[in-house]
């Protein structure tokens, strides 16, 4: 496929995209003057069910995959193991509307540096499907339910040891605040976590979605109050920082400067609250950007493999 037909397609899908939000918006706005329930519940699942990648052609790891799928809460989770048995072994965790393949290049240098690879695709997201009576929704408990469910998996076809710690988990954006999550409550467990542009609040989201929405304050609370009904609990009590204070785990966290999905804030209150944490400030690689660079896999990989100062990940950020 040519890169025009490629910018072509990605244009007409975005057009679709935002005809669709608009009709949407308004279809949910003229709900709350009739009936405001189904108003509320229809923004609350908006917002918690993400909408799949475009198809198209995408980087796969040369490394060898073996897949796997587990029960997840909403449907089954695909998983996929790279490299050989017996080497320690890495977690890769996507973000919000990716998907496993966004970590292909890293997986390779993790096995040419004989680690045992692990990687998922979310529910909702890639080949996992959600199901459930509220239809796509897949809250960040939801996300992480599915990750702690892959980690137990791993022991049981001996990626894992016994004890289900793993080297490293490295997870980026929403995924990573999943990852937090089934680290703090569901007992996943690693050396060290390499945590990329974590949004440390569902209410970050939820209030861009609101403005988007164009809803009132009375509206917004509504539809927060449904958001918690069909999550099953407060969005407060998902705030990270007070939960990090009792991970006894290495961590590295990393953020660019320049980031306009999740503000720079939220990582530096998580580094705040983590006390065996390192962060480091970038420039110049928005949010997803941070995945893909290499040189941001170069201190990756250091952190995986070496008890390394502070300073010395193979790069020269700023300091937080």
């Amino acid at each position: 496929m040519s890169q025009k037909h490629l910018a072509k397609t990605k244009n007409s899908t975005n057009i679709r995209t935002i005809i669709s939000f608009l009709a949407i918006r308004s279809l949910i706005r003229a709900g709350f003057v009739v009936t405001p329930g189904w108003a509320a519940r229809r923004a609350a699942t908006l917002f918690l069910a993400s909408q799949r990648r475009p198809a198209g052609p995408r980087p796969q790891p040369a490394s060898h995959a073996t897949p796997f799928a587990v029960d997840g809460p909403v449907g089954p989770v695909a998983a996929w193991s790279y490299g050989r048995t017996g080497d320690p072994a890495v977690l890769l965790v996507h973000g919000w509307e990716d998907d496993h393949l966004s970590w292909a290049p890293l997986v390779d240098r993790l096995v040419a540096k004989s680690y045992r690879v692990l990687s998922l695709d979310l529910p909702g997201h890639g080949r996992s499907p959600a199901r459930s009576r509220h239809g796509r929704a897949t809250p960040i408990p939801v996300l992480a339910a599915a990750i702690a469910a892959v980690a137990r998996e791993a022991v049981a076809i001996g990626a894992l040891p016994e004890n289900g710690k793993f080297e490293a988990v490295i997870a980026h954006s929403l995924g990573g605040t999943a990852t937090l999550i089934a680290a703090t409550e569901m007992g996943l467990a690693a050396d060290r976590f390499a945590i990329l542009a974590a949004p440390n609040h569902p209410r970050l989201f939820a209030s861009a979605l609101m403005q988007m929405l164009k809803l009132t304050r009375a509206q917004v609370e509504q539809v927060y109050a449904a958001i918690e009904q069909i999550i099953g609990r407060s969005m407060d009590s998902l705030y990270l920082p007070p939960k990090l204070r009792d991970l006894d785990a290495a961590g590295l966290i990393l953020h660019s400067r320049d980031d306009r999905t999740v503000p720079l804030k939220h990582s530096q209150e998580n580094a705040a609250g983590w006390p065996r944490a390192e962060f480091r400030i970038l420039d110049g690689l928005g949010h997803r950007k941070l995945v893909s660079d290499n040189d941001v896999q170069a201190m990756l990989l250091h952190f995986v493999k070496s008890e390394a100062p502070a300073d010395a990940y193979g790069l020269r950020p700023d300091a937080a």
